[in-house]
C-alpha cells in the first residue's frame, strides 16, 4: 500500500502512526513532477524510519454482543429511546420500533430465528 498520492498540482505524503498523521506536500513547481516524487519518496522513507513500524493491536478482542445496547442480536435502542428489532427480510433490512425491550426482543425472534 502506497502512501504517497498525486493530486492537481503536487504529491501528498500521509503516514498515520498511533492516530496521529504526519504528512506533507510537495509541489510539481518545485522540479518537476519525477524530481518532486524523488523528493517525496525520500521524505517518506526517512520519516517511516523515524516513526518505526506499525504496532498492531493485541489483546481481546470486543465482544459482538457489547455492540448494541440491548445484548441481543438484533434489537437496540435508538435516540429517542425506543428499542427497535431489526431483521432482513427478501435481502432487504426491515426493523419495527417497540415501547419495551421485551416486545422488540420476541418480535426479532419470531421474524428471524436463529438456525
Amino acid at each position: 500500500m502506497t502512501n504517497i498520492r498525486r493530486e492537481a498540482d503536487g504529491w501528498a505524503v500521509r503516514i498515520v502512526r498511533s492516530g496521529k498523521e504526519h504528512s506533507k506536500y510537495f509541489r510539481f513547481s518545485n522540479g518537476g513532477v519525477r524530481k518532486s516524487l524523488a523528493i517525496a519518496k525520500e521524505w517518506r522513507d526517512a520519516k517511516l524510519s523515524e516513526l518505526g513500524p506499525r504496532r498492531w493491536r493485541s489483546g481481546p478482542k470486543k465482544s459482538r454482543a457489547s455492540n448494541n445496547s440491548s445484548g441481543v442480536t438484533g434489537v437496540a435502542k435508538n435516540k429517542y429511546g425506543r428499542w427497535v428489532a431489526f431483521w432482513n427480510e427478501d435481502g432487504k433490512q426491515r426493523f419495527k420500533t417497540f415501547r419495551t425491550k421485551r416486545e422488540a426482543v420476541e418480535h426479532r425472534k419470531s421474524m428471524a430465528p436463529e438456525t
